[in-house]
């Protein structure tokens, strides 16, 4: 049995309503629970508490030959419409906790863009006219070639990240997200992603071996599984330990690939090995150092891999543990499984 209803708090906010526009024209001329309008085509009613309002219509044969039967359902709705409330109010809320977290992140990204921008060409220059503008961008670039490049380089990886975002958005707030698997080659992947970081590890004095095997393929949709790489290499540029080494090797079998990630980074305890990958989750040192961030990396590359019926999980050498400037180090491995082929899509 079909009915269409809108509900309406005590202050007058509208909290849910499918009534069709003539229906809410209507409105004003409903005075009871039930009554036929329209010619008796539709049954009509209101029902209200201390709390809401409810305004019911329908057109069900059913409904409109019974009276009885349309007022238990509108008093059923009515009943249930605090829960309804609680879980609009829910959804409400963590979609604009989604949406602040891409704004405030799309946000940052820019002005870092545009304060790498300015360090190497001071504003007053930008704002020039455009035939002194170029000519004094280019005598800047001429003069500071190395600076020059490492600032295409950062705004390169920032723009990155703001793909990134984007298409985390896309893909994990889609109630069906569209993937397109293929085979892909996981070190050109890979290399991919690292030459947006090579700076940030060179910072930190972090050599990088990248195994050379580039012959192991994996079955994967490459937008989604970019971010989620993404993710995972910026995490262990934040928390590797400086003057190490991180270590990358592929692998693979008949039905899953197989990269491993073994570097000396931030202690994680036994206790924490399930919890880093919960959203909004750090570990205790990152969170006690102030690196912590919001916690969403390895949440959002977990959710991504899954998606794509991989996985990744994180073995912890606490038998490893060394102290460094105060800061605990141990060496931690995260291996990341994907599918090789369609027959293996189903998580690891």
């Amino acid at each position: 049995m079909v009915i269409r209803y809108r509900i309406v708090s005590a202050k007058g906010i509208i909290i849910s309503c499918d009534l069709l526009p003539s229906e809410i024209m209507l409105i004003k001329n409903i005075n009871s629970k039930s009554q036929k309008i329209n010619n008796g085509s539709i049954r009509a009613g209101v029902s209200k508490n201390e709390l809401y309002t409810v305004y019911a219509f329908s057109s069900d044969k059913d409904l409109i030959k019974s009276s009885l039967k349309f007022k238990t359902q509108l008093d059923l709705i009515l009943r249930t419409t605090e829960s309804i409330d609680q879980i609009i109010d829910k959804a409400k809320t963590s979609i604009n906790k989604s949406t602040s977290r891409l704004i405030h992140n799309l946000t940052t990204l820019n002005a870092h863009n545009i304060q790498e921008i300015y360090s190497l060409i001071p504003q007053d220059g930008v704002s020039r006219n455009m035939r002194t503008q170029i000519s004094f961008a280019k005598e800047i670039v001429k003069a500071e070639p190395k600076e020059a490049a490492i600032t295409l380089l950062k705004i390169a990886k920032n723009n990155a990240s703001m793909k990134v975002e984007f298409s985390v958005f896309k893909k994990l707030f889609d109630s069906n997200p569209e993937l397109q698997r293929r085979k892909h080659n996981i070190h050109k992947v890979l290399m991919n992603i690292f030459y947006l970081f090579f700076p940030d590890f060179t910072d930190k004095n972090v050599k990088v071996i990248v195994g050379d095997d580039n012959t192991h393929m994996a079955y994967f949709d490459y937008e989604s599984v970019h971010v989620a790489l993404y993710h995972m290499i910026e995490n262990a540029t934040k928390y590797i330990k400086p003057d190490s080494i991180l270590k990358i090797d592929i692998d693979s079998n008949d039905k899953y690939s197989q990269i491993s990630m073994d570097m000396i980074s931030t202690e994680i305890k036994k206790s924490e090995v399930e919890k880093i990958f919960f959203e909004g989750v750090s570990g205790e040192l990152p969170t006690k150092i102030g690196k912590a961030g919001d916690g969403i990396g390895l949440y959002r590359a977990q959710n991504i891999l899954h998606l794509n019926s991989g996985s990744i999980k994180v073995t912890p050498y606490p038998e490893s543990l060394e102290s460094t400037l105060g800061f605990k180090f141990q060496r931690n491995v995260f291996v990341i499984k994907l599918p090789t082929c369609k027959q293996s899509l189903t998580n690891p």
